[in-house]
């Protein structure tokens, strides 16, 4: 994972002069990089793979370092490797986001909905407990709606995951249950917390 993260910085820095150092600030550099690859990605199919999983072990990084998770590496394919958290019940594939992001031209809508594509049944969806799902809907039905290039935007995506975290743990708060869980990964083979 590290060593595709680190390809993802070289990468990066090469096409825009600029080093990425695992911060979420630097996530709007990897959304201009992705935006410039999505072309080349398109006229070049064989290199979609190699991008997307280096630019999403990378996220998938800034995630990790940001929340407290792991990696969860199944199988040899890194497209769906998962970041799954242990103070909530939620996990994603930051390859799969990335991906999306490369190939987004098969959406034909000009204004995407945050709530309802964040947790479709979707594989690049959010996986929650049901008990959750509602609160994070709720949460992120209340943003305004935002373009392709927004949604499809690492920047992005990790402002959803934050909003989930928060509307998981305000959930929590509100039913006077415990705010953090001390989730193991076996939990996630278990199917929740």
């Amino acid at each position: 994972m590290e060593d595709l993260a680190d390809g993802c910085v070289r990468f990066v820095e090469r096409a825009l002069g600029v080093r990425l150092d695992y911060r979420p600030e630097t996530l709007p550099l990897l959304d201009h990089y992705l935006d410039q690859a999505r072309g080349a990605t398109s006229e070049r199919v064989e290199a979609l793979p190699m991008i997307a999983h280096m630019a999403g072990a990378y996220f998938g990084e800034v995630i990790r370092r940001r929340h407290a998770s792991w990696w969860r590496l199944d199988g040899e394919d890194p497209t769906y490797w998962q970041v799954q958290f242990g103070s909530v019940y939620l996990a994603f594939s930051p390859v799969l986001f990335v991906r999306e992001a490369l190939t987004r031209g098969h959406r034909a809508d000009a204004v995407l909905d945050l709530a309802e594509d964040s947790l479709s049944g979707d594989p690049a969806a959010l996986e929650l407990e049901e008990g959750d799902r509602e609160a994070v809907a709720a949460r992120l039905a209340e943003l305004p709606s935002v373009s392709e290039n927004e949604y499809y935007a690492p920047s992005t995506r990790l402002e959803v995951i934050d909003i989930a975290v928060d509307a998981m743990r305000s959930r929590r708060l509100e039913a006077g249950e415990d705010t953090d869980a001390a989730l193991e990964p076996g939990d996630y083979e278990r199917g929740g917390g």
